[in-house]
């Protein structure tokens, strides 16, 4: 019964220990960004009127990364064994329908036109964790050891679908025959499920995020085009975790060729870049400051009255920091009603 009691305590204090930080990391990977959504229409001229989009996107990611570039590792100290340690192993697979609305009005302010855009994502997530102890240990305790890495990781896994956080962007849209600048000061709403006790939520959580955005583009007379939009997120505290992720700059990018008329190919890209830390219950001092960039190839096509426009990309990560390291893809359509 002594020896019993003994492992039973040891492998508490195992599972306290561990899934912590998977559960983190898993917050942590949340972050409210569209990765790689904006291309063509960055520097597509918007005429007066309302105009709809459907963007579908896919994701795959195969491992996670820590804050040194590595696949993550959990230790804690543990008396009777010394330092326990299990390698973290994370599959995200995510299917999200973007549905945006957007006005341009007539009315100008600071000889811009002012116009509205509202996004709505509509997510299904799967996340698969597996924690692989990398500590060896005598056999009475491996077993029971293992036994109970594995109902962690099955813990920190899951399958969510629903309504994901809304973005309202009301905006200034300053254009010429060559260039593009809209000023937006945007807001994400918690309009998505979210509860702390799950792995996956189609929301990333009780708290607002305010986020001012800055879109810039350049087209030239020989057929290139340059655009890139950039956001700066200012995130609230979440209420239902005492948890507050860090302030983060989020940019994409497209350089496009347009090589006959209406048919553009180019590349597109996007960075993250977690400028100050997570803070909170939980916060590590590294402060899982995400990092995240990605390249791949785009095509666009738009009709002559510029009323439907197709696009499709597909980006590769990069130089991953405290997230998910994978693929992902875009098919867009843009319909101008009126």
């Amino acid at each position: 019964m002594a020896v019993q009691y003994k492992k039973n305590v040891v492998l508490a204090l195992i599972g306290a220990g561990l899934v912590s930080g998977a559960a983190q990391a898993t917050e942590r990977g949340q972050l409210r960004a569209l990765l790689g959504l904006p291309g063509q229409d960055l520097t597509s001229p918007a005429l007066p009127g309302f105009y709809v989009q459907a963007n579908y996107q896919h994701y795959q990611a195969d491992s996670f990364k820590d804050n040194n570039g590595n696949t993550p590792v959990q230790s804690a100290n543990f008396p009777p064994l010394g330092v326990v340690s299990a390698e973290q192993d994370s599959k995200v697979r995510a299917d999200v329908l973007a549905l945006r609305a957007s006005w341009v009005s007539e009315s100008q302010l600071w000889d811009g036109r002012i116009g509205l855009s509202a996004t709505l994502p509509l997510v299904k997530t799967h996340l698969e964790t597996k924690l692989t102890r990398v500590t060896p240990l005598p056999a009475p305790y491996a077993q029971l050891a293992d036994s109970t890495l594995a109902k962690l990781a099955a813990a920190n896994s899951g399958e969510e679908s629903g309504v994901g956080d809304m973005e309202i962007a009301p905006f200034i849209d300053w254009q010429t025959d060559s260039s593009r600048v809209i000023f937006a000061p945007a807001f994400v709403a918690p309009t998505g499920a979210y509860d702390a006790n799950r792995a996956v939520n189609p929301g990333a959580g009780n708290f607002w995020t305010i986020r001012p955005a800055l879109t810039l583009a350049y087209v030239t007379e020989n057929g290139w085009e340059f655009g890139a939009r950039s956001t700066y997120s200012f995130n609230t505290e979440n209420k239902d975790t005492d948890y507050k992720s860090g302030q983060y700059l989020h940019s994409d990018g497209a350089v496009m060729y347009q090589i006959r008329d209406g048919l553009r190919l180019g590349a597109a890209g996007y960075l993250i870049y977690q400028t100050t830390k997570d803070s909170g219950t939980g916060a590590p001092a590294d402060g899982y400051k995400a990092r995240v960039f990605a390249l791949g190839p785009s095509i666009g096509w738009q009709s002559e009255d510029s009323r439907l426009g197709l696009e499709f990309k597909v980006l590769q990560e990069f130089g991953v920091r405290n997230r998910p390291e994978g693929t992902l893809g875009w098919l867009r359509v843009i319909y101008r009603v009126n």
